[in-house]
């Protein structure tokens, strides 16, 4: 029988969708009624944009994405932290979770780019609905200089984000040109990074994404690694039970 532990991160590939949204709606709009259809998203190419919000119910799995995202990019030698968005406003320095603060501050003085991870909206709301934007404007202050150099994700659950003035603020605090990013320059030296202008779709601040559920071979492959032997027999039973909607999340 495989051996693993509880807490062990499984990785399934996931995926994300586009969230599309009407700029005349208001907060009380229902993000889901706007998902579309089109290709998945992978997280190569959401950690390629520089401002996302990744939003899903309870028990998607997230925060455990954010955070295994964030160890993948320090293993390929970037600068990137995952932050507890409750922790950031009290004092920053509690609040990493992946990387500490002195790598932070080694990261803002660098010129380099680098990736924030935070997590997530929702519980940082839990004390006084103002912790939010008290954090994300505390966090905007810190990251000024860099902001331009910055890949930021905002998690949280699709039903505690505010499609309009969520959005309208984390574009205040977060600003982001498309127009200029960050391209290796050997005239600056190895590691530093120039301006220069780009037009690119893609780039443009925010995209918001929402988590997708798990497809089949996703859960065959989480199943196994939880240590069930027949993942056949597993899912048959589900199907006879008509309960597939309790397999949709980790």
């Amino acid at each position: 029988m495989s051996t693993f532990q509880p807490d062990e991160f499984v990785e399934l590939e996931r995926t994300f969708r586009d969230l599309s949204v009407d700029a005349k709606a208001g907060d009380d709009g229902e993000l889901r009624s706007t998902l579309f259809g089109g290709e998945p998203i992978g997280w190569s190419q959401l950690l390629a944009e520089y401002r996302v919000v990744l939003l899903a119910e309870a028990g998607a799995g997230k925060t455990e994405e954010i955070r295994a995202a964030a160890k993948r990019l320090r293993h390929e030698g970037r600068s990137a932290f995952f932050l507890r968005i409750e922790h950031i406003a009290g004092h920053l320095e509690d609040a990493f979770e992946v990387g500490d603060a002195e790598e932070f501050r080694v990261w803002l003085a660098s010129g380099e780019e680098g990736w924030l991870l935070l997590d997530s909206v929702d519980e940082a709301r839990l004390g006084s609905p103002k912790d939010f934007e008290l954090a994300v404007r505390t966090l905007s202050r810190r990251i000024r200089d860099a902001m331009q150099r910055a890949h930021i994700i905002i998690t949280g659950r699709t039903t505690a984000w505010r499609p309009k003035t969520d959005l309208q603020l984390c574009r205040s605090v977060f600003p982001y040109d498309p127009q200029q990013v960050l391209v290796s320059s050997e005239e600056e030296g190895p590691g530093r990074q120039r301006k220069e202008g780009k037009d690119n779709a893609a780039t443009k601040p925010f995209r918001i994404v929402a988590l997708d559920d798990l497809g089949e071979a996703q859960i065959k492959r989480f199943l196994l690694a939880r240590g069930v032997e027949d993942a056949a027999a597993f899912l048959h039973a589900v199907e006879r039970a008509d309960a597939w909607t309790f397999t949709t999340r980790p």
